[in-house]
Protein backbone atom coordinates (compact mmCIF):
# COMPACT_ATOMS: atom_id res chain seq x y z
CA UNK A 1 0.00 0.00 0.00
CA UNK A 2 1.69 3.06 -1.14
CA UNK A 3 1.43 6.18 1.36
CA UNK A 4 -1.27 7.84 -0.29
CA UNK A 5 -3.38 5.54 0.44
CA UNK A 6 -2.81 4.99 3.63
CA UNK A 7 -2.86 8.16 4.37
CA UNK A 8 -6.71 8.20 2.87
CA UNK A 9 -7.75 4.63 5.06
CA UNK A 10 -6.39 6.11 8.61
CA UNK A 11 -9.30 6.55 10.11
CA UNK A 12 -10.69 8.90 7.38
CA UNK A 13 -7.59 10.49 7.63
CA UNK A 14 -6.57 13.04 4.38
CA UNK A 15 -3.85 15.41 5.05
CA UNK A 16 -4.26 18.52 2.96
CA UNK A 17 -1.19 20.43 3.43
CA UNK A 18 1.35 17.36 3.29
CA UNK A 19 4.94 18.06 4.11
CA UNK A 20 3.80 21.28 5.65
CA UNK A 21 3.75 22.17 8.98
CA UNK A 22 1.15 24.57 10.99
CA UNK A 23 2.98 27.77 10.76
CA UNK A 24 4.42 27.06 6.98
CA UNK A 25 0.50 26.23 6.10
CA UNK A 26 -0.76 28.97 8.02
CA UNK A 27 2.11 31.80 6.68
CA UNK A 28 0.47 30.68 3.10
CA UNK A 29 -2.82 32.41 3.96
CA UNK A 30 -4.23 29.11 2.01
CA UNK A 31 -8.33 30.10 2.02
CA UNK A 32 -10.61 26.73 3.51
CA UNK A 33 -11.37 24.12 1.33
CA UNK A 34 -13.57 21.46 3.51
CA UNK A 35 -16.75 23.80 4.11
CA UNK A 36 -17.57 27.40 4.42
CA UNK A 37 -16.12 29.76 6.86
CA UNK A 38 -19.75 29.50 8.89
CA UNK A 39 -19.63 25.66 9.21
CA UNK A 40 -20.04 24.89 13.48
CA UNK A 41 -16.25 24.31 15.35
CA UNK A 42 -16.40 21.87 17.38
CA UNK A 43 -13.65 21.18 19.42
CA UNK A 44 -10.27 23.81 19.85
CA UNK A 45 -7.11 21.87 20.90
CA UNK A 46 -5.98 23.87 23.94
CA UNK A 47 -2.18 24.65 25.40
CA UNK A 48 -0.28 22.24 26.94
CA UNK A 49 2.46 22.94 29.50
CA UNK A 50 5.01 21.04 28.36
CA UNK A 51 5.77 19.29 25.18
CA UNK A 52 8.75 17.42 25.97
CA UNK A 53 7.80 15.79 28.97
CA UNK A 54 3.98 14.69 27.73
CA UNK A 55 3.79 10.97 27.43
CA UNK A 56 1.13 10.90 24.48
CA UNK A 57 0.65 12.46 21.41
CA UNK A 58 0.02 16.65 21.30
CA UNK A 59 -1.54 18.89 19.07
CA UNK A 60 -0.63 22.04 18.10
CA UNK A 61 -3.18 24.76 19.98
CA UNK A 62 -5.55 26.66 18.60
CA UNK A 63 -6.57 23.88 16.22
CA UNK A 64 -10.21 24.07 15.37
CA UNK A 65 -12.06 20.75 14.77
CA UNK A 66 -15.28 21.75 12.13
CA UNK A 67 -17.89 19.80 11.61
CA UNK A 68 -18.88 19.95 7.98
CA UNK A 69 -21.47 17.16 7.91
CA UNK A 70 -19.58 13.99 6.67
CA UNK A 71 -16.68 14.61 8.06
CA UNK A 72 -14.38 17.11 10.48
CA UNK A 73 -11.98 19.39 8.99
CA UNK A 74 -9.11 20.81 11.31
CA UNK A 75 -8.10 24.26 10.52
CA UNK A 76 -5.52 26.60 11.71
CA UNK A 77 -5.96 30.34 11.21
CA UNK A 78 -8.31 29.93 8.53
CA UNK A 79 -5.92 27.05 6.68
CA UNK A 80 -7.49 23.28 6.39
CA UNK A 81 -4.77 20.83 7.52
CA UNK A 82 -6.63 17.64 7.33
CA UNK A 83 -9.78 16.19 7.93
CA UNK A 84 -11.05 12.87 9.42
CA UNK A 85 -14.05 10.98 9.97
CA UNK A 86 -15.34 10.53 13.66
CA UNK A 87 -13.34 8.40 15.04
CA UNK A 88 -10.38 10.77 14.00
CA UNK A 89 -12.05 13.97 15.63
CA UNK A 90 -11.86 11.60 18.51
CA UNK A 91 -8.62 11.01 18.53
CA UNK A 92 -7.35 14.38 17.55
CA UNK A 93 -9.75 15.84 20.44
CA UNK A 94 -8.22 13.27 23.46
CA UNK A 95 -4.52 13.95 21.71
CA UNK A 96 -3.81 16.73 24.78
CA UNK A 97 -0.67 15.00 25.77
CA UNK A 98 -1.75 13.60 28.78
CA UNK A 99 -2.59 10.17 27.27
CA UNK A 100 -0.37 7.73 26.11
CA UNK A 101 -1.20 5.75 22.75
CA UNK A 102 -2.95 2.98 24.75
CA UNK A 103 -4.98 5.98 26.63
CA UNK A 104 -6.15 7.34 23.74
CA UNK A 105 -7.06 3.74 22.30
CA UNK A 106 -9.14 3.08 25.73
CA UNK A 107 -11.11 6.59 26.46
CA UNK A 108 -11.98 7.12 22.35
CA UNK A 109 -13.11 3.20 22.34
CA UNK A 110 -14.81 4.21 25.28
CA UNK A 111 -16.32 7.11 23.98
CA UNK A 112 -17.00 5.76 20.74
CA UNK A 113 -18.79 2.54 21.98
CA UNK A 114 -16.62 0.23 19.53
CA UNK A 115 -12.88 -1.22 19.58
CA UNK A 116 -10.01 0.29 18.29
CA UNK A 117 -6.33 -0.93 17.75
CA UNK A 118 -3.84 0.37 19.41
CA UNK A 119 -1.20 0.07 16.75
CA UNK A 120 -4.11 1.60 14.16
CA UNK A 121 -3.86 4.29 16.43
CA UNK A 122 -0.60 5.12 16.66
CA UNK A 123 0.05 5.21 13.12
CA UNK A 124 -2.99 8.01 13.03
CA UNK A 125 -0.81 9.59 14.99
CA UNK A 126 2.51 8.97 13.52
CA UNK A 127 1.06 10.30 10.46
CA UNK A 128 -0.14 13.35 11.70
CA UNK A 129 3.21 14.05 12.93
CA UNK A 130 5.12 13.41 9.73
CA UNK A 131 3.19 16.05 8.39
CA UNK A 132 3.62 18.39 11.34
CA UNK A 133 0.73 18.75 13.45
CA UNK A 134 2.00 17.48 16.88
CA UNK A 135 4.00 19.60 18.85
CA UNK A 136 6.11 16.74 19.91
CA UNK A 137 7.39 13.52 18.44
CA UNK A 138 5.33 10.25 19.02
CA UNK A 139 7.70 6.90 19.38
CA UNK A 140 5.98 3.44 18.76
CA UNK A 141 7.52 -0.05 19.16
CA UNK A 142 7.29 -2.12 15.96
CA UNK A 143 7.95 -5.27 17.25
CA UNK A 144 4.94 -6.71 18.03
CA UNK A 145 4.82 -8.83 21.28
CA UNK A 146 4.02 -12.97 20.26
CA UNK A 147 0.81 -14.11 22.01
Amino acid sequence: MDRRAFVMGAFGLAIIGTGAGIGTLASKGTPPIGGSNSDSIVFTTVAATASDAAPGPLMYDGVDLVDCGSSYVARYNGADLFSADEIGATLVKLADGSRSIEGITRDAAATLGTTLDSADVASFFVTLGQAGFLQNTVLVNLVENPA
